[in-house]
């Protein structure tokens, strides 16, 4: 028998916990609502340990054990495992080994979710397999003992902090089934699947102003559901960034916690790509796929389109040049403390000027490649 369950392609006990929690979860809590009503606790046990565990995924596996992309106090580490051992994805050791070999191997064989091999594998197929990834390239994590202690207690931190607390809070308002459905097996499903959107969603649709030969995309409204994590062609052109969501009006519940976290001294060293690499960038990107519309194009035609190119490219270069300049000219000068604010203030208004005209020279590139896209040639 135990032969017979090896040689499946899919894991039996995996694949009927993923059904059952989801099914008991959404079925389950309908059945309950029914017969016994709703009271607002409920509800309330739901949205609370949606985001306590969410956001140890995004903020805890992904973004600070994953990435690296903040350093944290070591008291941030145990509840960031802790969250994250009662969201019920895994260990954080073996997460960050997952999603590390994705970054390393996107959309080849290698890639434990690529979506190549499909959206039902990329959502969820690739964990129900019965073929098991080696834990591995997460030695720098290795050496955290709240990350040993999690995954050699993983289950019972599961069950104390996932199940064990959310049903004793129903107990003080004497409806503890209601708060295992509503707060586990319901929240359980809800995070599970706004998780695997990430991997299959975010590769499916969405814009790619950084990277355009990526799968993955920039949603907005999947990082509605996922805490920020919907902008994800930008996370995988600067996936060492601590936001993912770069401008103030993008919804990251995840960067805004982090910087929280950095104002009370549990994180520091946020790392963050600057406005001229981000421009830098995106302009690239528009280039690029001019160059490649270019080359299907008539000579005469893209011969003039070159001159503009170059035009262009000298005006980036002047750019980035003036925008360097001034940043060093801020360091290498030591002054008083009233003349490095003004010298700061002047920094930041040529700044501005210069992200204007990098905008401008944006805007005029991807008016660029429309025109040629379209076949409507100036």
């Amino acid at each position: 028998m135990n032969t017979i369950l090896k040689n499946k392609k899919y894991n039996v006990k995996v694949v009927t916990t993923l059904t059952l929690i989801p099914f008991a979860g959404i079925f389950g809590t309908i059945w309950y609502i029914w017969n016994f009503g709703v009271v607002w606790q409920e509800p309330c046990l739901l949205f609370i340990f949606w985001i306590i565990t969410g956001l140890g995924i995004t903020v805890g596996y992904h973004r600070l054990f994953s990435h690296r992309s903040f350093k944290s106090h070591p008291i941030l580490d145990w509840i960031m495992v802790i969250c994250g051992a009662a969201a019920l994805e895994n260990s954080a050791l073996k997460w960050c080994s997952d999603h590390r070999r994705h970054h390393k191997h996107l959309d080849t064989d290698n890639d434990p979710y690529s979506i190549t091999k499909g959206f039902f594998h990329a959502h969820i197929g690739w964990i129900l397999e019965n073929k098991p990834d080696p834990i591995e390239k997460v030695k720098d994590l290795e050496e955290k003992q709240a990350l040993r202690f999690q995954y050699k207690y993983y289950f019972p931190l599961f069950i104390i902090f996932g199940i064990l607390i959310p049903i004793a809070l129903g107990c003080l308002w004497g409806r503890p089934i209601g708060a295992l459905f509503w707060g586990v097996l319901l929240r359980i499903t809800l995070v599970h699947h706004f998780t695997y959107f990430i991997n299959s969603l975010c590769h499916y649709i969405g814009v790619k102003p950084y990277d355009p030969n990526s799968t993955s995309g920039d949603a907005w409204y999947v990082a509605l559901l996922t805490f920020g994590e919907g902008f994800h062609n930008y996370h995988h052109k600067f996936q060492w960034d601590y936001r993912n969501g770069i401008h103030w009006f993008h919804f990251d519940p995840s960067k805004w916690l982090i910087w929280i976290l950095s104002k009370i001294g549990l994180a520091k060293e946020l790392k963050k790509a600057n406005y001229l690499q981000i421009m830098k960038v995106r302009s690239m990107a528009i280039w690029n796929q001019i160059y490649e519309c270019l080359e299907e194009t008539p000579d005469l035609v893209s011969q003039s389109y070159y001159q503009k190119l170059t035009h262009i490219k000298n005006k980036i270069r002047i750019i980035e040049n003036s925008w360097l300049a001034a940043e060093n000219n801020l360091a290498s000068h030591h002054h008083g403390p009233t003349q490095h604010l003004l010298v700061k203030q002047m920094l930041q208004k040529q700044k501005k000027k210069y992200h204007l005209e990098y905008q401008t020279i944006i805007k005029s590139l991807s008016v660029m490649l429309i025109t040629i896209q379209n076949g409507q040639f100036i």
